[in-house]
């Protein structure tokens, strides 16, 4: 068996995983008999008004089911803490999600994926991310902040985000790959921030839009036991992705 198989290899997370862990690509037809040691499934549709909901749908449930029957001994899903229901709870790993209450079809289609993996992969890893930055990062508001010279978003600048490192979490999936672990940790860092603050942060002049996000109340206890990196805050992660990393988004 080889070693890795990491999808969403052309930018963001999986870019970053494969430049590091190496592994072969998903389109090689030997994968399908010979199969991977462990899969890292990044691959992932987030156009966030999509004109063809079917095709959304395949893009990333359908793909997920096909992966999981690709023989495997782990199988780590890259999941989003938008699946979480918009509410004031601190939303732990354990909580029961009623989909009813999903708002987004992004998330609504990452909580199907993650049942798919629960469902046909007995060995699982299930990692709910907040916003990932790194080199490659795809480009989200903070990028745009970082990167033009007026930036003008759609989110209100009272939008409340929370931010990790694609480094943090290539070293907590080394981890977990060494100790086996098994189930769902969120990877988040341990407190959020707004884009108002973002800005004061970076020293920018923002044109803000009217849309309010807000990422959520989010534990990351389980995540920050096996790696004391999540321990950062999210001023801490943007600070440190300022000054150590060249920005290169993708559209």
């Amino acid at each position: 068996m080889n070693s890795f198989l990491i999808t969403g290899t052309s930018s963001g997370l999986g870019k970053y995983l494969y430049a590091n862990l190496g592994g072969i690509s998903l389109n090689r037809e030997k994968i399908q008999k010979n199969g991977a040691e462990i899969i890292i499934h990044c691959a992932f549709n987030s156009e966030n008004n999509p004109k063809d909901s079917d095709q959304y749908y395949n893009d990333n449930v359908l793909l997920t089911k096909r992966l999981t029957k690709i023989p495997h001994t782990k199988f780590i899903f890259v999941s989003s803490v938008d699946v979480y229901p918009k509410n004031s709870n601190r939303h732990t790993e354990s909580e029961i999600i009623d989909m009813h209450n999903v708002e987004s079809l992004y998330a609504k289609t990452k909580l199907l994926s993650e049942d798919l993996v629960k469902k046909n992969c007995p060995n699982f890893l299930i990692l709910r991310c907040s916003a990932l930055l790194g080199k490659d990062s795809r480009r989200n508001s903070l990028i745009k902040i970082i990167e033009e010279k007026k930036p003008t978003l759609t989110l209100s600048g009272d939008s409340i985000s929370n931010y990790i490192l694609h480094e943090d979490v290539l070293s907590f999936i080394k981890a977990a790959s060494e100790k086996d672990l098994q189930g769902i940790y969120n990877l988040a860092s341990s407190k959020n921030i707004t884009l108002k603050q973002v800005t004061d942060l970076v020293k920018k002049k923002v044109t803000f839009g009217d849309y309010v996000y807000n990422v959520g109340n989010i534990d990351n206890s389980k995540t920050v036991s096996i790696s004391k990196v999540f321990k950062k805050t999210s001023r801490e992660i943007i600070t440190e992705f300022v000054s150590h990393n060249t920005v290169n988004p993708t559209s």
